[in-house]
């Protein structure tokens, strides 16, 4: 299917998506994790979404590979955008799929259209930190861009030209800083190369969009999570070094709708390529 699509969403702006899987398969508004894009989900392969039933569609957020920036945009803008390109693909009720920096998006979608979706699922999702936070699991990288976004941008930026290495050569420089299970699903023939292009499209057009969409996760949020009153399925590895594994229990414990499903051995990139066939399920389930 077609990995670049364009609309003109309101306010003037363009919108891309990328189809992937099944035409006529079941309908998923994938978002896309911090620093890629539309293209993220080749990491699995068409196949993969044909197989299960699974029609993805995956937008570019605001400022990120060809969608346009969007200044001040919180996460409840987004659902506005979803339900747009949702009404001109003509789909009633879809799900949603938020993997790493797309969960607080599915997290809004699930508080604010819950009459649109069929099911929401968020893995190895990000949410709202706070510096307390960030300290206390010692995540340094998200302090940066916290606390230092213009360093964040320009550390970025050496990101992207690094991304021109030989995908093979690249990787060993992740080998130390990777679970082995992200290691070992990066390490599959084509995977590496097909990161290093959708992290490439996200930095198209610049790191503006992108340093935003990640410093939403250390403001305020525009939304409540106790407005969430549909299931929401979260799945985790419990070898995540991304996202403080204790700050999600705490999280899920507050939501009554939530269903929390750890695996032992995965990390923060493994799951969502491992456990797709339970995501699917969580996905089909209404």
């Amino acid at each position: 299917m077609e990995s670049t699509n364009l609309l003109t969403v309101p306010g003037d702006r363009r919108l891309a998506y990328a189809e992937y899987g099944d035409p006529n398969g079941h309908p998923v508004f994938y978002f896309h994790g911090g620093g890629t894009s539309r293209l993220e989900p080749l990491l699995l392969g068409d196949e993969v979404f044909i197989r299960l039933g699974l029609r993805l569609i995956a937008p570019d957020r605001p400022g990120i590979g060809q969608s346009d920036f969007q200044p001040n945009r919180g996460f409840s803008d987004w659902t506005k955008d979803v339900t747009f390109l949702a009404d001109t693909l003509g789909l009633d009720k879809f799900s949603v799929l938020g993997v790493s920096s797309g969960g607080g998006y599915t997290a809004a979608c699930a508080a604010k259209i819950p009459h649109r979706l069929h099911s929401a699922v968020i893995v190895s999702g990000a949410w709202e930190f706070t510096t307390a936070d960030l300290l206390k699991y010692k995540r340094w990288s998200l302090i940066l861009i916290k606390h230092f976004p213009w360093l964040y941008r320009a550390s970025m930026k050496l990101t992207q030209r690094s991304l021109n290495s030989p995908p093979d050569k690249l990787l060993e420089t992740f080998k130390k800083r990777l679970p082995a299970a992200d290691y070992a699903v990066l390490k599959s023939p084509g995977r590496m190369k097909k990161s290093c292009e959708a992290l490439n499209e996200g930095l198209r057009s610049g790191t503006q969009g992108t340093a935003w969409d990640l410093q939403l996760y250390f403001r305020k949020w525009d939304f409540n999570l106790d407005e969430i009153r549909m299931p929401l399925t979260l799945f985790y590895g419990e070898d995540d070094r991304n996202v403080p594994i204790d700050l999600v229990k705490q999280i899920a414990a507050t939501l009554p709708t939530t269903k929390l499903v750890m695996y032992p051995n995965e990390g923060h990139i493994s799951v969502v390529v491992n456990q797709i066939e339970a995501i699917a399920k969580a996905l089909l389930s209404e």
